[in-house]
This record gives C-alpha cells, structure tokens and sequence, in this order.
C-alpha cells in the first residue's frame, strides 16, 4: 500500500510497482487495473496522474533511466585505462544485480517501440541520456590526458559501450543460470573495452 505524503513520492511509488509489474506480465499482459491494484491505489488515482497506460510506460522507463544514470555511470571514472575498463565493468555487474527487472523492462519496450511512437521517442531519449553521460566520462578522461583518443569519436564509442552492455543484459535475461561473477567470462569483456580505449 502507498502511504507518501506527496505527489512526487505518490508518482515515484506507482512508477517503481509499475515497474516490477511490467517487467514479470509485459507491456500486453498489463492493465490500468492491474497496476491499480499492485500499486494499492484506486484507478482513477492513476487516470489521474498519467493519461493513460502509454505514458505510463513512457514516465516508468525514463524514470528507471534517470535513477540508472544517477547511481551508477557516475562511478565509472578512472586514472588509468585498466581502472576506466574495471569500473566500468564493475558498475555494469552492480546495475545488473541491483536492477534486475529494468534490463526485462527495458526490452519489453523495445517490443512496445515498434508499435507505439511515444514508447520509441521516450526510448531514444533515455539512450542518448545515457550515452552522453558515458560519453562526458570519457570525454573527461581525455581532457585529463587519461585516454590518448580523440575526442571527435567518443559519442560513437559510447553508443557501442552501451550496445555492448545491453547486449550482455539480453543474454543475462536468457540465460538467467549465468553467473555475474564468473571472473573467465569477464576477462574477455575487459581485454576487449581495454583494447577499445588504448589508442591504435
């Protein structure tokens, strides 16, 4: 049951039960009165607050989108190209630990995209916010004199760094049995981001 004194805590308490709803039934297995119920809230409260069940899904993955963003890809700094490599690897293995069902989710709107305009702009939107701030890292890191690459490259290598992750989320959410910590399965990962970064 929701008990936040206000709008924004109420909004954020639906969005994060719409979330772990959304990614166990699927954007077509799930209605206003589902979310309604596991919310602990009455329909009209969400009629209310969102206009209807796209946007919802809209204000769910750019609100898992931001909270990604503020509690992981700021800790992906480093002084050296190896420390850059393990953090961002490290980072990675945390955000698939601790957000589970917003890699689920996040594919689930990959589906919805193609069928909604407004699920694909909100998806596009949360992409180039998360591969701007991987790139301002790397960018950073060049500035710093810590990565010998040009800075003119950095949006494409963070969009192939994030297509890279999300790709590993995917075979995660395949293979559910694959075990983060398997440390021969993350060498490969780093001698391939490590090479990616050392200039050529």
């Amino acid at each position: 049951m929701i008990d936040c004194e206000t709008k924004i805590e109420k909004v954020n308490a639906i969005l994060k039960t719409s979330l772990k709803v959304l990614a166990k039934n699927g954007c077509e297995n799930t209605t206003i009165a589902t979310l309604a119920a596991e919310a602990g809230v009455s329909r009209g409260i969400l009629h209310y607050y969102f206009s209807n069940t796209e946007d919802l899904v809209s204000k769910v993955l750019e609100y898992t989108s931001e909270k990604i963003i503020q509690s992981t890809i700021k800790d992906i700094r480093g002084k050296t190209v190896e420390e850059i490599t393990n953090n961002i690897i490290n980072d990675s293995i945390m955000s698939f630990k601790e957000y589970p069902e917003f890699y689920v989710f996040l594919f689930e709107m990959w589906c919805a995209s193609r069928r909604s305009d407004k699920i694909k702009n909100e998806l596009l939107i949360c992409s180039d916010k998360v591969t701007q701030s991987i790139k301002k890292v790397l960018d950073e890191a060049i500035q710093n004199g810590l990565l010998q690459l040009d800075t003119k490259n950095t949006d494409e290598m963070a969009k192939i760094l994030l297509a890279l992750f999300n790709g590993i989320a995917f075979e995660k959410f395949m293979r559910p049995s694959r075990d983060l910590d398997d440390r021969k399965y993350w060498i490969q990962v780093r001698n391939m981001i490590s090479s990616y970064l050392k200039p050529h």
